[in-house]
């Protein structure tokens, strides 16, 4: 399926166009963009997403601050999101880094206290470039692995071949129905059952997605990490 069969399929629920209607240069570029604008918003959903990909890369001793996208200090598409925990590897062993708020991070005295890993990072969503801090700061050249979520790249043309899991093209289909229609001219009330589909199919994606983000029991800092906070460790009592 090419992302023109895509357009035509979701106008078609509507009956924007007809069956035999060649659409225009100008309805195909308004419709583009449109399903770009939705693969977008969607991206900006975790359940919406299919899965993350483990993605590593190197600190630079002394720096705490990392640009992570396209350009950045590190180069891979900007995440929306990046999922807790992160991990460091020295010599095979690896050693959990676990996402801090900005409220957690300005309450560290010491921000440029070295160690050869880090037990924290905090991640600002900046555009076009996300920030990465971490502490304490790396004294050296340190694998950082940190699970992305996948994010469902834009389509460049009308011409570009398709190809999505399971339940995701027939998501797409009605939900660009619903998107699309006030554009030629209908109302999407005229077509109750195009909207309850559409949200019935993303429904869907992200039930499916959910098993494969499986949340994990954390605890505040303050009872595992004594030595910067204060408190106790639940561990030894």
């Amino acid at each position: 399926m090419t992302a023109l069969d895509l357009l035509r399929d979701a106008l078609g629920l509507t009956n924007a166009v007809g069956v035999d209607q060649t659409l225009s240069a100008d309805e195909i570029t308004d419709s583009l963009r449109v399903l770009n604008d939705l693969i977008e918003d969607w991206s900006t959903q975790g359940l919406a997403v299919y899965g993350q990909a483990n993605q590593t890369f190197s600190t630079v001793a002394a720096q705490a601050t990392y640009t992570i996208g396209i350009g950045g200090n590190w180069a891979t598409t900007r995440p929306v999101r990046i999922n807790t925990p992160g991990y460091s590897t020295i010599q095979g062993v690896t050693f959990p880094c676990v996402e801090i708020t900005r409220a957690e991070y300005d309450t560290i005295t010491n921000k440029a206290q070295p160690r050869a890993y880090p037990d924290y990072y905090l991640y600002v969503n900046e555009y076009p470039l996300g920030l990465v801090t971490l502490w304490p700061v790396p004294d050296a050249v340190t694998p950082i692995t940190f699970s992305i979520d996948r994010v469902i790249t834009a389509v460049p043309t009308a011409a570009t071949a398709l190809s999505f899991p399971p339940g995701y093209t027939k998501a797409f289909k009605y939900a660009l129905g619903v998107e699309l229609a006030p554009m030629f001219g209908k109302s999407i009330t005229s077509y109750p059952d195009v909207a309850a589909i559409a949200a019935i199919t993303l429904g869907n994606i992200k039930r499916a997605n959910t098993s494969q983000k499986k949340r994990v029991m954390m605890s505040d800092p303050a009872y595992s990490d004594s030595w910067h906070y204060g408190g106790g460790d639940w561990r030894s009592g």
